[in-house]
């Protein structure tokens, strides 16, 4: 077990480097004077992020014979991990205008995910989603009980596969289905230490996501009154998404974010109730 703890070390000491060069950067960014924001929760509550399994993860974990599982508040059910969102904030800024101008976190703190095989069980929990360029979560990572890292890259994400976002008028939410969700490399291979193998690859498709958020005045997220309401159509594109989505419910947006090229999207007049 020392190799993963070896290398989840070390990526968390240069996962606190780029925070703080981040950090650095958002100080400066914040000195400037910046545009209205198109929206903005400061306060975000649940409800809760989804991951439909890949049957091709699935698969994999079974051929090495590694077992998941949900651990705290997450569940798993008919293929679908889905973790309670316990807090977090988001702003989304006119895309062009401010870089990145999807700005935040989604917190999902007291849920996670067990791998296991034989006597090694590793966790994966704590998640927060940030919307960053490029857009990750990241989590806490325990080896046999014991802490490797608070915080480390685990996922990479992907929002070139979303669906058009909906919001739910009489539910007060804004539902974001299809971000793609991808093992990291360093995750990939930290696992495989752990597991002694080589079949984790950086890249392997995890899921789909889906985010269900409380729309601002709703469930006692913040700003009420900041968003808009109807549905969205996601652009084309390689990477953003949750950029979409904040511009209708910016609780959702991080984890639909994926950095590098903005998508631009355009809103239409229609409510509909969401499906999860």
């Amino acid at each position: 077990m020392s190799r993963i703890r070896i290398r989840m070390a070390g990526l968390a000491v240069a996962g606190a480097a780029t925070l703080a060069l981040s950090g650095i950067g958002g100080a400066i960014a914040s000195a400037q004077e910046n545009p209205p924001p198109v929206a903005s929760i400061p306060n975000l509550t649940g409800q809760s992020t989804s991951v439909e399994l890949d049957s091709g993860f699935t698969d994999a974990l079974s051929s090495l014979e590694v077992t998941p599982a949900p651990t705290g508040d997450a569940t798993i059910e008919n293929g679908t991990a889905s973790f309670p969102i316990t807090g977090g904030n988001v702003t989304v800024y006119e895309p062009g205008t401010v870089d990145p101008y999807v700005q935040g976190m989604i917190m999902h703190e007291g849920s996670g995910l067990s791998l296991t095989k034989g006597e090694t069980e590793v966790v994966l929990e704590d998640f927060v989603v940030d919307p960053g360029k490029p857009a990750v979560l990241t989590g806490k990572v325990s080896a046999n009980g014991e802490t490797v890292a608070e915080s480390v890259k685990l996922f990479d994400l992907d929002g070139s596969t979303l669906e058009p976002i909906m919001t739910d008028a009489e539910a007060g939410t804004a539902t974001l289905t299809g971000t793609t969700v991808r093992l990291s490399q360093e995750a990939a291979q930290a696992l495989n230490d752990a597991f002694a193998t080589d079949a984790l690859q950086g890249g392997t498709t995890v899921g789909t996501a889906t985010i269900v958020v409380n729309l601002p005045g709703q469930g006692g997220s913040g700003a009420p009154g900041d968003m808009p309401a109807g549905g969205v159509d996601t652009g084309g594109g390689s990477t953003a998404g949750a950029e979409h989505l904040g511009l209708i419910g910016a609780g959702a947006v991080a984890l639909a974010a994926a950095g590098g090229v903005a998508l631009m999207a355009r809103r239409r007049s229609v409510i509909g109730r969401s499906r999860i």
